[in-house]
């Protein structure tokens, strides 16, 4: 069992979780053994409980790698307000379905992006609008970039870039996403690329 404090270990375990996510995600079977932990005592070791489980069968395989995106990044945003909802740190509340203006989203994205660097996902990070959308009633068609620098998914990032998979580590981006979802706005032409030790994320929302 590895420390997931440590960047490094954090790194290889993420590119071997998405490694194997990727490729049991194309066609997985509706039903299947699931491995569950049970309570121990401290101190005795981890047990497990064979479990049948059964997707919902309107979950069809084409759409679980957005499925997982969504649950991820939900997951992510949920533990972020959880964490600093009551502080001064939170993000900025938006509420749903509200479609707020391109500065009211940048300055969310921008305190999510702070958020990671406080947590230890990277070493410096930045947000900006690369370009303004044409819409005058919201966000519309407005293109963002989030780079971050030596994040904890650095060398697994490019890795699992260069195989094409179906699904990514692209944490930050899965938490906007979820953020964004949540406003009433849908993140399209996203990417996610790499230059040096930088990670750089741009995506327009519509």
């Amino acid at each position: 069992q590895g420390d997931l404090a440590d960047p490094n270990y954090f790194d290889f375990i993420s590119f071997a979780q998405y490694a194997t996510i990727s490729r049991e995600i194309v066609n997985p079977p509706a039903v299947f053994e699931e491995q569950q932990p049970v309570e121990v005592e401290d101190g005795e070791p981890q047990q497990f409980v064979k479990v049948v489980v059964r997707r919902d069968p309107f979950l069809t395989n084409n759409v679980l790698s957005q499925k997982h995106s969504e649950l991820v990044g939900n997951s992510i945003l949920d533990k972020l307000n959880e964490k600093f909802g009551d502080t001064a740190s939170c993000i900025p509340k938006i509420e749903p379905g509200s479609r707020p203006d391109a500065a009211k989203v940048l300055e969310a994205i921008k305190q999510v992006t702070n958020l990671f660097l406080v947590s230890g996902f990277a070493l410096e990070g930045s947000a900006a609008i690369l370009k303004e959308g044409q819409s005058e009633k919201d966000a519309a068609g407005t293109q963002f970039c989030i780079s971050v620098t030596s994040p904890s998914t650095l060398w697994s990032g490019q890795a699992l870039k260069s195989k094409k998979p179906s699904v990514t580590n692209d944490f930050m981006l899965k938490t906007i996403r979820a953020l964004l979802s949540r406003a009433g706005y849908a993140v399209v032409d996203s990417s996610v690329n790499y230059v040096n030790n930088q990670e750089i994320s741009s995506f327009s929302i519509i």
